[in-house]
């Protein structure tokens, strides 16, 4: 209960001094909305209403700031209102590109990009798929959200990831489909890669991914997001023998390579499990899965 308090505090007080601080007033959850849930989905729901949106982008700076204080309740609130309401401001200004074009490109900045302050796949991908669809949105200016679009449909936590071919230092080809195992571990990463090079290293030493891999349960698939070139192949002769190590060209038209080394964690059926995983947090798991397999 404290805790609640304290959090429904903070959103009053953020509310109180947006009046200040912008230019449009942010809406007031009415005093009968009481839990924290009640009140941040009414300010997500309302907090475009008195907002006029046909000016307010010739003030971009403080337009982006109230982007960022729209997405801060986000996290409060229930999922639904969440995409509802983007979806609404969405609709508003699908008429109009070049405002279409900003808000998409505050939407980058604020939920996709390096230094996103709430970094969300799920609350990005409708900005990105909106900038991408509209044909009124100059080519060169739409393309680039058209990728990132294409690439998160593709990899987003819960999609099947497509199946692709790579090609082993030996030349042969193999694809992700033929892998069997319960788990794969998708590691992407190039030599020349310091952070690469380490989790390498504390994947090829860990003691419960040798077992799992040995017991049938677990395949590591290293791939180079490249071609096949002779240096690669020189530095994948070094690979662990119990992995499975390929090139493949087109990886970064399919897979999300913003933050190397890219790990990924797939089911059986090549369903995402998991994304942009930490090394530490997938040696834990290794450790969960073995010892569940020991019980």
């Amino acid at each position: 209960m404290k805790r609640l308090f304290y959090t429904l505090l903070i959103l009053a007080s953020a509310v109180v001094a947006a009046k200040a601080e912008n230019y449009f007033p942010y809406p007031e959850p009415p005093a009968h909305l009481v839990t924290l849930a009640e009140r941040t989905n009414y300010l997500v729901e309302h907090f475009w209403d008195r907002c006029d949106l046909k000016s307010a982008f010739s003030a971009r700076a403080k337009l982006e700031g109230a982007f960022r204080d729209y997405v801060s309740f986000m996290p409060y609130a229930q999922a639904d209102t969440v995409h509802m309401s983007i979806n609404a401001l969405l609709e508003k200004m699908k008429k109009d590109p070049k405002h279409l074009l900003i808000l998409g490109e505050i939407a980058e900045n604020t939920l996709y990009s390096d230094s996103a302050e709430v970094l969300s796949d799920e609350l990005y991908l409708p900005f990105a798929k909106a900038v991408a669809s509209n044909k009124k949105i100059p080519g060169a200016s739409r393309a680039r959200f058209e990728h990132q679009a294409q690439v998160l449909e593709n990899s987003q936590v819960g999609a099947t990831m497509a199946d692709f071919v790579f090609e082993t230092p030996s030349g042969d080809k193999q694809s992700l489909y033929s892998i069997t195992t319960p788990y794969t571990l998708l590691f992407v990463n190039d030599p020349d890669c310091e952070d690469c090079a380490l989790t390498r290293v504390r994947l090829a030493a860990d003691f419960n991914a040798k077992q799992l891999i040995d017991n049938g349960s677990l395949t590591i698939l290293s791939i180079y997001p490249d071609g096949a070139t002779g240096e690669w192949r020189s530095e994948a002769a070094a690979y662990p023998a119990n992995w499975k190590v390929g090139a493949w060209a087109d990886t970064d038209e399919w897979i999300d390579l913003r933050f190397p080394p890219v790990l990924y964690f797939l089911d059986k059926d090549h369903k995402i499990v998991g994304k942009h995983l930490q090394i530490e947090n997938v040696l834990y798991t290794f450790s969960l899965l073995q010892q569940g397999l020991a019980q």
